[in-house]
């Protein structure tokens, strides 16, 4: 069929090719509904570039269940790399992928990735392309992928992996339906009713070529079904039951299954279906057209059909070579071979885990878990904890829970205290997880006093350590230290010699003794992480990423926090670590909060807090740095500090209260929240700490309300704190601004003199921080009666309307039609800042209207 209505997305990518050329590599993605034209796009494209440029193809399959770096498989083949045994026992995906890397890099001037399909990926393929897209900037490599837009949780998947991608490395293409013109002229070539046509398609390509292909109907077939069937019915017989076996097929398939299953007459009938363009051959294979056929082709069996048809395959499929997992357990499954799935999905589920593709391992053990009883109780209990463990990496606890307490109940029906020890540990990780502490402590002890009884093990030290992590989590340093080092002296014994639990060890006991000897926290974490990442402990890198970031931050190391963040946020980016990657982000959006980079800490916290399935104890920081934020600004911030305070109802822990309380008194202080129950929470997390110097902030906002707060009882408090407390605002003000936080500084200027205050008035509108401000000029009213008029900042004065440099931003989006909300998503803040930056433009401007505004700033020359 003639291609029309496609040269801009041709233009696009031929653009982006050359920038390819020249060392500018970038990920494209092709997006639009199923049928929209998108493979036939790629079709032209690769067939008008491949003479002068390497391309490579792969394409992910429509399985239940994805094929772990299935595309991958696909490339090495083409491109003749030995790959296959690195896939089959790589035990470092990084290794793996920075391998792919270089031979896309090296092997050829200029190369073109084709990846078609990507809403059916894996999350090791996704993890592939977020790898190779967050290097593609200096590389002479195209990535082309192809996705349906018509599909709300296959594209949230596609928006997470493409996320991490930098947004100057990656275009997206979409490819619209035909429009009414574009079906006329395709259909009066054939001598038919074009409106009729387009009414019936609302112009998918796919569905205009199968109505126009089967033009001597005698009624308009009103569907895709009916016009594939009405093709279909044109076989004879045998035609139509060799395209009912392949149609049970997500992916290619061979002649030689397809003739194990058909018999003979195979071939003849095979080719009766390639010469009516129902099925197509590539490279040796056979496949539908379009995936579309095949699911309407499948759809019309019978389910004994369908289940007999499977079933063949699975018998065929099993003597084959190279035949993937995810394809026999598909088969499996469509026949209802339950003796099958139960030997199939279990190994699937483990190749799939080792390879990254956490969320498809899930799948593949729930399938196998669906025939439980199938399993005796050893084996029922090992599925279960491999499920759980899996869940709880990809974020999954509640499911994670779930499925460990199965595993515990067999554990103790059996009398197993060893496996049952364990479990309850784990039931102790999951829950603190989930957020909820109390049960957290009562698993944690329950299985030390189960496995205090049973010879000395590695158990035991895990257990040690679990309880060590729960003290050190608590602000408890010297039951940390006395738990971490039993733990370390196990782990460390000949008879266990255990990295992991060495690693996790100490990485309680560096934590747990920051106040004390922050030097020795440092090394201890350092020591951790470098055992982590030697031994590829995955999870354990990502705590240790995640703890010294904490530290630096508490101890006010800016560039430190910035370093160990960053790296420890790409590490779990490029590990699927989705857990840690967003508690990191809440602890990154803290960071900037301190910095005074407000929107930048908004978009981190907000990746998470927009993510409703993402569990409790990540969000957390997410949704407290959120509620700092919109408390300051003006912004309503209820339904956070519900969430806030639902979190601290099962357990409260110093971490996580003494920020609460800090906010709760912030608020006080603003007018919006009870001055008793602000004070009431800062004595609660004070009495909580073991270490004066963790209660710092807590002392300064007690004096802030109100509180008579001595300076002996801030003796070890942090020498700043000392300084605001001693009434020595000025030193104390060039300590927050030597140490990079702006606000800070000016909540220190507020305890000097007027010009001081003023000063602080200027920081806080400078940072947006409206609520602040205005309570602010409130305390320049009650001490001087009125508010003076002061000059603007440098930035706003070199602007002719007074317009600040983030009202410019916003000002050009207006001028190019965006709406408010469009606008927050550009500039990744929340739509309720634009409202109040779009209403001081109009102030500024003396504009009723937001058209007016962008006329009068083009007539002013503010806009070119």
């Amino acid at each position: 069929m003639q291609l029309l209505e496609r040269a801009e997305q041709l233009e696009q990518l031929q653009s982006l090719l050359i920038e390819a050329a020249v060392g500018n590599g970038h990920v494209a993605v092709l997006v639009g509904e199923a049928g929209a034209g998108k493979s036939a796009i790629v079709n032209i494209f690769t067939d008008l570039v491949g003479k002068t440029t390497r391309v490579l193809r792969g394409a992910c399959e429509n399985f239940g269940t994805a094929e772990p770096l299935g595309p991958l498989r696909d490339l090495a083949r083409e491109a003749g790399w030995a790959l296959s045994e690195t896939l089959s026992y790589t035990e470092s995906l990084i290794a793996l992928f920075s391998e792919v890397f270089r031979l896309l890099s090296e092997e050829a001037p200029t190369s073109l990735i084709v990846i078609e399909d990507i809403h059916w990926a894996d999350d090791s393929t996704l993890n592939l392309i977020r790898y190779l897209g967050r290097r593609i900037r200096d590389a002479h490599i195209l990535i082309l992928l192809t996705a349906r837009d018509d599909h709300v949780g296959l594209q949230s998947r596609l928006r997470k992996a493409l996320g991490d991608i930098p947004a100057t490395s990656q275009r997206r293409i979409d490819v619209p339906a035909l429009s009414r013109a574009a079906v006329g002229e395709l259909a009066e070539l054939r001598g038919l009713d074009g409106d009729e046509i387009f009414r019936v398609t609302g112009g998918n390509a796919y569905f205009i070529t199968e109505l126009l292909e089967a033009g001597g109907w005698m009624v308009m077939p009103r569907t895709v079904r009916d016009a594939v069937l009405a093709r279909a019915e044109g076989l004879t017989a045998p035609d139509r039951d060799v395209l009912a076996a392949a149609s049970i097929f997500p992916d290619a398939i061979d002649f030689k299954s397809l003739d194990a299953i058909c018999g003979d007459g195979a071939e003849k009938s095979l080719q009766a279906c390639l010469d009516c363009g129902l099925m197509r051959r590539v490279d040796g294979t056979y496949s539908f057209r379009h995936e579309i056929t095949r699911q309407v082709i499948e759809q019309s069996l019978s389910p004994l059909r369908r289940r007999g048809l499977n079933a063949a395959a699975l018998a065929a499929s099993r003597h084959a070579e190279h035949v993937p997992w995810v394809r026999l357990i598909h088969h499996a499954n469509e026949a209802q071979d339950i003796a099958a799935i139960c030997e199939l999905a279990p190994q699937a589920a483990a190749e799939a885990a080792r390879l990254g593709a956490h969320r498809e391992a899930i799948k593949h053990y729930e399938l196998a878990l669906t025939h439980a009883s199938a399993f005796d109780e050893k084996q029922r209990a090992d599925q279960y904890e491999r499920h759980a463990f899996e869940c709880h990496l990809v974020g999954q606890v509640e499911r994670a829970i779930v499925s460990q307490k199965k595993a515990l109940a067999i554990h103790h029906r059996l009398g197993a205290p060893l496996r049952e020890g364990e479990s309850l540990r784990w039931l102790s990780r999951l829950s603190y997880l989930a957020g909820n502490r109390e049960d957290s402590d009562a698993y944690g002890k329950e299985a030390v006093d189960l496995l205090e009884a049973q010879p000395e093990g590695a158990e035991l030290a895990m257990a040690y350590s679990n309880l060590s992590q729960l003290s050190m989590l608590a602000g408890d340093a010297e039951t940390a230290c006395l738990y971490g080092e039993r733990a370390i002296g196990l782990a460390q014994s000949e008879a266990i010699g255990r990295p992991d639990i060495l690693c996790h060890a100490l990485n309680n006991v560096g934590t747990a003794v920051l106040w004390r000897d922050p030097d020795q926290a440092r090394d201890l974490l350092g020591r951790s992480l470098e055992i982590a990442l030697a031994h590829q402990l995955e999870e354990h890198a990502a705590r240790s990423f995640t703890n010294r970031g904490w530290i630096e931050l508490r101890l006010h190391s800016v560039a430190d926090a910035e370093d160990f963040l960053g790296r420890g946020i790409s590490y779990c980016i490029e590990h699927d670590l989705d857990t840690w990657r967003d508690y990191m982000r809440g602890e990154q959006a803290e960071l900037l909060t301190y910095l005074g980079r407000w929107d930048e800490a908004e978009q981190a916290a907000s990746l998470v807090v927009g993510n409703v399935n993402a569990p409790p104890l990540s969000r957390y920081p997410n949704v407290l740095a959120l509620a700092v934020l919109w408390t300051r600004r003006g912004e309503p911030a209820e339904a956070l500090l519900e969430e806030l305070s639902r979190f601290l109802e099962t357990g409260r822990e110093l971490q996580r209260l003494a920020p609460y309380a800090e906010l709760i008194a912030e608020r006080a202080w603003l007018g919006l929240e009870d001055i008793g129950r602000a004070l009431s929470l800062l004595d609660q997390a004070i009495a909580l700490s073991r270490d004066d110097a963790a209660v710092s902030l807590l002392l300064v906002w007690k004096r802030k309300l109100g509180a008579d707060v001595s300076l002996d009882s801030a003796f070890g408090v942090d020498p700043v704190v000392r300084q605001m407390l001693a009434g020595d605002w000025a030193a104390a003000a060039e300590t927050w601004s030597e140490r990079g936080s702006p606000y800070w500084q000016a909540m220190t200027l507020l305890d000097g003199d007027d010009d001081a205050v003023y000063h602080a008035l200027d920081l806080l509108e400078g940072m947006g921080a409206s609520a602040v401000a205005q309570h602010v000029r409130a305390i320049i009213r009650g001490r001087l009666g009125r508010v003076a008029a002061r000059g603007p900042r440098a930035s706003t004065k070199a602007n002719p309307a007074g317009l600040t440099m983030r009202e410019m931003d916003v000002l050009r989006w207006v001028d190019l039609g965006k709406s408010n909300g469009e606008i927050a998503a550009l500039l990744f803040v929340s739509a309720k800042t634009v409202d109040h930056h779009v209403s001081s433009i109009l102030a500024k401007l003396n504009a009723k209207t937001r058209t007016a505004a962008a006329s009068h700033a083009r007539s002013r020359g503010l806009l070119s």
